[in-house]
């Protein structure tokens, strides 16, 4: 093997050992899409274009040779661009840690950029002079302050992070290539030098350099995998010691709040019993007083006497009608009460409560009409009652001597309608739109003296509304009231019999 093939050989050999370097990196960043591999790859891409121009200086002519040998700056300034952005990253050099390095870096890597454009430009519009002479000394001192650049860039950063040492330790063999290459570029121009020798032991340094560069990205993407790691780790240990605090403090939380509702049910239900036995020993008695009073009252001619069993008679009405309104709100009250419908006769519910008012209309000379067009409901009984019982208390408490109260019903498709009505004092309805459940009207006595509390009211809302219903109250001052009841007609029509059906039927 003569010379000329023993080096064409040595340069293909290297270049191919740069080209696969280049592409198994690349590969690798395609994959795991880190920039330092991408930055790695700018220079074995570099190295590679820059050692495969010596395989078209063989056989080539003159003309073609110094083409070669000029666009060896390009590939050149590419390396030297990759080094600068790889070591920049690596080294992790940033305006706010290291702002002169970072200063010097951006420059030399816009002169690396800008260099081959001019030679490039130039060359195509003029051709190569002495001028481009200028331009590859220029590229030279600029790879020459690269390296040193990158040598003091990792004697400065050697302890500010885990692998930086390691950097300079593999940046050693490119060094020694570098400055065996570029000293035998420049004295090139003024000395006859034989490169044979020394292109080979840069070759190899570089491809020393290139092996252990792979190894230090290959560290380096170990630490990074570790550090995500531990960040992760850390992340979902403070998160885990999170949860655990927060469902610590829910429990309790929890616990303190099972206790205390155990407390409040507990008074609760003994509040609820003492009040609905309190209110039921009361309400016979008083009841029993009424009738007794009515009785004495109705003996009586003396008429001193008879005014005073008449003002005993509407005090103890008064708190008759005071504890049915607390009984009917202990009963509201009472823990486990529930809505129990069903279909009620409107005519025998409107019976029974203006009988339990017979005696009160009739102190008043106040006449009870009904007018029921619509016969049932669906709702519950117990609470129709104490809706109605109210209403019509009210009514009668507030209507003067020989007026009426008219009770109503009516029904649509949707809708079953109950009116109370009467032709009294009127009051202010402005309570009617509150959404507080204990916002009553404003509390006023009766046309002879009678006493209310605006409680009953209050009770009769919620029943209506427990019952899905709607309250409306349409009143003018001495001119009247008139409370309207709204509730879903839930009556279900018989079921519709198919012709066949009534075919058959009509056949039997």
């Amino acid at each position: 093997m003569n010379v000329i093939d023993y080096k064409y050989l040595e340069t293909f050999v290297f270049a191919a050992i740069f080209g696969v370097f280049a592409i198994y990196h690349l590969l690798l960043f395609l994959v795991l899409r880190l920039k330092i591999l991408l930055y790695y790859c700018i220079i074995l891409i570099g190295v590679t274009a820059h050692w495969s121009l010596y395989l078209l200086l063989f056989d080539a002519d003159n003309s073609f040779s110094q083409l070669v040998q000029n666009t060896s700056l390009t590939t050149a300034m590419i390396t030297t661009f990759g080094f600068l952005i790889f070591t920049k990253f690596y080294l992790n050099i940033t305006q706010n840690n290291s702002p002169g390095l970072h200063k010097a870096y951006t420059i030399l890597m816009y002169v690396t950029i800008t260099l081959p454009i001019i030679h490039i430009l130039y060359s195509m519009l003029v051709g190569f002079n002495s001028f481009s002479k200028i331009l590859e000394l220029i590229a030279a001192i600029t790879s020459l302050t690269t390296m040193v650049l990158n040598i003091i860039s990792g004697i400065k950063l050697f302890h500010a992070e885990k692998f930086n040492k390691y950097y300079l330790y593999s940046y050693t063999p490119y060094l020694l290539a570098s400055i065996l290459y570029i000293v035998t570029w420049l004295l090139s121009y003024f000395f006859n030098i034989k490169t044979d020798y020394i292109i080979l032991i840069t070759s190899i340094l570089v491809t020393l350099q290139i092996i252990l560069f792979s190894i230090l990205i290959g560290f380096k993407f170990k630490s990074i995998v570790d550090d995500n790691k531990r960040i992760q780790l850390d992340a979902n240990n403070r998160l885990a010691y999170e949860v655990d605090r927060q469902t610590k403090q829910l429990q309790q939380a929890k616990t303190e709040l099972e206790f205390q509702n155990k407390e409040l049910e507990t008074v609760n239900k003994l509040k609820n019993k003492i009040f609905s036995l309190l209110t039921h020993d009361v309400r016979g008695p008083l009841n029993n007083v009424s009738v007794l009073i009515g009785l004495i009252e109705n003996e009586l001619v003396d008429t001193p006497l008879k005014q005073i069993t008449a003002k005993l008679k509407s005090d103890v009405n008064d708190r008759v009608s005071m504890v049915n309104t607390l009984l009917d709100w202990s009963y509201k009250q009472m823990d486990g009460v529930k809505v129990s419908k069903e279909q009620c006769n409107l005519n025998e519910v409107f019976n029974a409560i203006i009988k339990e008012f017979e005696w009160a209309a009739k102190d008043k000379n106040i006449s009870i009409e009904q007018e029921i067009l619509c016969q049932t409901i669906f709702i519950d009984r117990n609470m129709l009652k104490v809706i109605l019982r109210n209403l019509l208390s009210n009514a009668i408490k507030f209507s003067e001597n020989g007026k009426k109260i008219i009770l109503s019903s009516q029904c649509t498709s949707d809708i079953v309608e109950i009116k109370v009505k009467d032709f009294g004092l009127g009051m202010n309805t402005d309570w009617q739109n509150s959404n507080e459940s204990n916002h009553g009207p404003t509390i006023r006595k009766g046309t002879i003296g009678e006493k209310g509390t605006g409680f009953g009211l209050m009770i009769t809302k919620d029943f209506v509304e427990m019952n899905d219903g709607e309250i409306h109250c349409i009143s003018e001052i001495n001119k009247g009231t008139e409370f309207i009841l709204q509730f879903k007609n839930t009556v279900q029509e018989p079921p519709k019999l198919s012709s066949n059906e009534l075919d058959d039927m009509l056949s039997n």
